[in-house]
């Protein structure tokens, strides 16, 4: 073969055999030729919507809250019923409203439980009942005595001589049963709110505290919510005991 042949064809060899490229760099070239990953911040959802902050007009002030309206006053029970009265239809009024609810207490009430003391010692419902009728019965008495001014008998009388008192009343009264003794506390309850209302509306101020009767009278509607404030607290078994 001759020479310039030869030379041709290990040109030839020499250019396809060409040293291969270490692991490292054919590592290094594929990843620079990768596309970069975007950064979170620069993604963005294909559909995500935009929030707009709500549009201003140039006027425009936020509103403080209005004030509330001030509640009127609560007018007093039954102002209605009491307005224009005089003196005595109002302690009239008062009896009956008090009386109501001694007969609210008691509405229902069996004589076995009404004769049971309140607590050892102490006045049972029964005697109670009787204690209400006996202090109708004495303002009755006294009718003549406090309409002349004079006070009545058991003014300025403080426990213990008020409580012998009571008990010297009940004495005789205690042979009653139940159902007598809530009849006698009605029947002179009615005696007495008929005697009021045969007594004149004038003079006024006879009818109100100040006045020996109106003084009298007046004590008979709190005492009356008294003792059945008790009645009420024993029969749903809060027992207490029961003030003479």
């Amino acid at each position: 073969m001759p020479a310039s042949r030869k030379r041709r064809t290990a040109s030839k060899v020499g250019a396809r055999r060409k040293p291969r490229a270490s692991a490292s760099t054919r590592t290094n070239a594929r990843a620079s030729t990768r596309p970069k990953p975007h950064t979170s911040a620069a993604i963005k959802p294909k559909f995500a919507l935009e929030r707009k902050a709500p549009a201003r007009t140039s006027g425009s002030r936020a509103k403080a809250p209005a004030p509330r309206a001030a509640l009127a006053p609560v007018p007093p029970a039954f102002a209605a019923q009491r307005a224009g009265a005089g003196a005595r239809e109002e302690l009239l009024f008062e009896l009956h409203r008090a009386r109501a609810s001694v007969k609210a207490a008691t509405q229902g009430l069996s004589a076995g439980t009404a004769e049971r003391p309140l607590s050892p010692g102490k006045w049972s419902i029964k005697e109670i009942v009787l204690h209400l009728s006996e202090r109708d019965r004495v303002r009755l008495e006294e009718f003549g005595r406090t309409l002349a001014g004079q006070p009545h008998s058991w003014a300025g009388i403080e426990d213990p001589r008020m409580a012998a008192t009571n008990e010297m009343h009940l004495v005789p009264l205690r042979a009653h049963t139940w159902d007598e003794a809530v009849r006698r506390m009605d029947s002179l309850r009615e005696q007495l709110l008929w005697r009021l209302s045969q007594l004149p509306a004038e003079p006024d101020d006879v009818w109100q505290r100040g006045h020996a009767f109106g003084d009298m009278m007046w004590g008979l509607p709190e005492h009356d919510r008294h003792h059945a404030e008790q009645i009420k607290l024993a029969r749903i078994g809060d027992l207490v005991p029961a003030e003479d």
